[in-house]
């Protein structure tokens, strides 16, 4: 492949082509000469065949018609009759020894040796016999009859049969001889196949040699430029030939080099932080800037991290600015040691606050570094005897999910941090809630918290409809607070609120708790409905789940198959080795698991083999307008090949329709649920609806039995 990328693509494809010329040349002249030969040998034999039978039978015919005029001899009673015939018995005895000369002085004569001996033998006997028969027909010719029977005919039956012998002997050497040839034909064409193979495979070679030769330098090419394009100037450099890519690939590393050298020296002059050494804001500005360019050119994701040392003006007014300083050097060490590549960038913006951009990855990634680095703070940091505990405040916004420009994207990551900070979580992603939340958070913090205690949350119930009987064996459970003072309150509200701030937990708890309760009371009274249960990415890693639920299910009494615990694609996705020994000992418990909004993520296909869920259902963006999207609908379609593929039962969210409904069926999905169907209802209105609904399933099925 060296050689290759040294010489010249035009050399390349000119050499692999001629290559491939002179083997099918080679081919067709082999063909032609095999041809050739077959044909000369076809002939030959065929001529060889032909002429020695016509010279055996010309001398059986000249021997039978001397013996026919022999008798004619022997018809004619006077001597002036016979004497015209002895003309005709001369030339008939030439004809004969004509043949017989022409056979014995044949190219296959000595082939035929024992043969023609024969021949010649029983010649001499019956021209003996015929001469001898001929004078006696002149002395007597009744007395002539005696010996003409008894020698000449014998005689002229034996040279008939040697000449008959000579031609079946020529016969079976002539199917020898075919024979020869049919395995020449064979063999000829065996080669000629073989020939033709070895062509093909030459040509898929040599195909594949020039193609891989040029293709994988440009794809690497490609992907120079794309790293050059997102500001990943330390790339590795590929293989440069002495070819016509390999000039591209130098030219791109010249212009690599010039933009780095240019950038370096920017950077030296009035970008880096005098402290710890690392870009100052002015940098990751104008950083910002040009990746949010890139990302939207590129339509791929970019995400930014704002980070605060917690408790960090204690340290200064205890320890002093200068312990403060050599604590923020310490520190800038540790962020940078968590395996950031080297188109993030990591800014000390002013303080103890440090700013991290991420110019191509999404909030899923973002949150994998946003733990690595609050995980390298973990250990103390030693400075003058003392050992200084640090802990930071990560908020998370990403593009284009949290905004547009540098200016909104930096303001809603510093919003996400305060909360961050507010609760003491860590790292927080930013929420359209949490500008809201902001305002009014404590208050309704303290509200909710109050809402648990005092029994105003309630329990919806939503029936999920067996497809195609329209039957309902289970229902999705979904909360709701009713507040004693602003009325009832948007579960996209509170939820969003509790899930930041970890109250969600609480919220779980109670949920499962009175949900279970409720389905242990239908069990109990003859319906035995299935229940989902929503758990938040909070519930999934921050708590014991399983022992949660296995405790409310012992405490209720509830068959551990009714429950069922829908876990978003991003609950999985955050930290997926901790979620999948979870949700393994749910599973190995009873109960059944659904992935819940499927499609609105991406991470957690990959999983999706190794995940012990039995349900999965489809976010209601795809469903809702799968009756005029064909986009929606192929993948629609797609997700319910998937599942079904994966031994996955497929619920459907948002089915406002019939029209939508019809189309669910013919695409084969298992469940459906949405307003068509149902809104949620508490429960005593639930249960009118079911009561109405398995009475309306009886008579569609007893319409359908007729």
């Amino acid at each position: 492949m060296r050689f290759l990328s040294n010489t010249r693509i035009a050399t390349r494809l000119s050499l692999a082509f001629g290559a491939v010329l002179a083997t099918m040349g080679f081919m067709i002249l082999f063909s032609l000469g095999q041809i050739e030969n077959t044909t000369g040998s076809s002939q030959r034999l065929a001529t060889a065949s032909l002429n020695m039978v016509t010279l055996a039978r010309d001398a059986q015919a000249a021997a039978q018609a001397g013996a026919v005029h022999l008798h004619e001899l022997f018809i004619l009673p006077a001597q002036a009759q016979r004497i015209p015939v002895y003309p005709l018995i001369d030339a008939q005895a030439r004809k004969r020894e004509a043949a017989i000369a022409a056979l014995l002085a044949s190219e296959d004569a000595a082939y035929y040796r024992s043969q023609l001996d024969s021949v010649v033998h029983y010649r001499d006997r019956y021209v003996e016999a015929f001469d001898a028969t001929v004078e006696a027909v002149e002395l007597n010719a009744d007395q002539a009859r005696a010996p003409m029977i008894e020698r000449t005919m014998p005689a002229l039956e034996n040279m008939l049969a040697a000449l008959d012998a000579l031609v079946t002997a020529q016969s079976e050497r002539a199917d020898q001889k075919l024979l020869g040839i049919n395995t020449l034909k064979a063999q000829s064409r065996n080669a000629i196949l073989s020939l033709g193979g070895v062509a093909v495979l030459l040509a898929c070679l040599s195909a594949l040699t020039i193609t891989r030769s040029i293709a994988r330098p440009l794809a690497q090419t490609e992907k120079l430029a794309r790293d050059i394009a997102a500001g990943e100037l330390c790339s590795t450099l590929p293989p440069a030939g002495k070819d016509e890519v390999g000039g591209l690939i130098r030219a791109l590393d010249d212009m690599r080099h010039g933009i780095a050298a240019r950038e370096t020296r920017i950077a030296d002059l009035a970008y880096k932080d005098g402290l710890t050494g690392l870009p100052n804001r002015t940098l990751f500005i104008d950083r910002l800037q040009q990746a949010l360019e890139v990302a939207r050119r590129n339509a791929h994701p970019l995400s930014l991290l704002v980070l605060d040392i917690d408790r960090f003006k204690t340290v200064n007014d205890v320890l002093g600015h200068p312990v403060g300083d050599r604590l923020l050097m310490q520190i800038a060490q540790r962020l940078q040691s968590v395996g950031l590549s080297d188109s993030d960038l990591l800014a000390r913006i002013s303080g103890d606050e440090f700013r991290l951009l991420l110019p191509t990855q999404d909030v899923d990634q973002a949150v994998q570094v946003a733990r690595r680095l609050i995980g390298a703070l973990h250990q103390p940091i030693e400075l003058d005897g003392h050992a200084i505990d640090v802990s930071a405040s990560v908020g998370i916004s990403s593009f284009p999910a949290h905004g547009e420009s540098a200016d909104v994207l930096m303001s809603r990551a510093d919003l996400a941090m305060y909360v961050a900070k507010q609760g003491g979580d860590g790292f927080v992603c930013f929420d359209s809630m949490l500008e809201r939340s902001t305002d009014q958070g404590l208050s309704l913090l303290s509200d909710l918290r109050r809402a648990v205690e005092r029994d105003e949350l309630t329990l919806h119930f939503q029936p999920k409809i067996k497809l195609p009987g329209r039957t309902c064996e289970s229902v999705e459970v979904l909360v709701r607070w009713q507040h004693p003072t602003r009325g009832m309150i948007p579960p996209d509200q509170f939820i969003p609120f509790a899930e930041e701030t970890g109250f969600i937990r609480n919220i779980t708890c109670w949920v499962l708790e009175r949900a279970c309760s409720v389905a242990a009371a239908w069990a109990l009274d003859g319906r035995s409905l299935g229940i989902n249960v929503n758990v938040s990415t909070r519930d999934l890693v921050s708590m014991d789940l399983p022992s949660v639920v296995a405790g409310v299910l012992a405490r209720q009494e509830l068959n551990p198959a009714l429950l069922c615990l829908e876990i978003t694609e991003s609950a999985i996705m955050g930290d997926p080795a901790l979620a999948l020994a979870s949700l393994s000992r749910l599973n190995e418990m009873g109960v059944r698991l659904s992935i819940d909004d499927f499609g609105t993520g991406y991470s957690s296909l990959a999983y999706l083999k190794k995940l012990p869920v039995q349900e999965l259902k489809i976010d209601r963006s795809f469903v809702m307008n799968l009756d005029r999207d064909s986009g929606d609908a192929m993948i629609v379609r797609s997700t319910i090949e998937l599942a079904h593929n994966f031994g996955l039962k497929v619920v459907a969210e948002g089915v406002e329709n019939e029209h939508i409904c019809q189309t669910l069926i013919r695409l084969g999905c298992d469940e459906a649920q949405g307003y068509h169907f149902g809104r949620p209802m508490p429960a005593d209105e639930f249960e009118v609806w079911y009561r109405q609904s398995a009475t309306f399933a009886d008579a569609v099925q007893r319409v359908a039995r007729l």
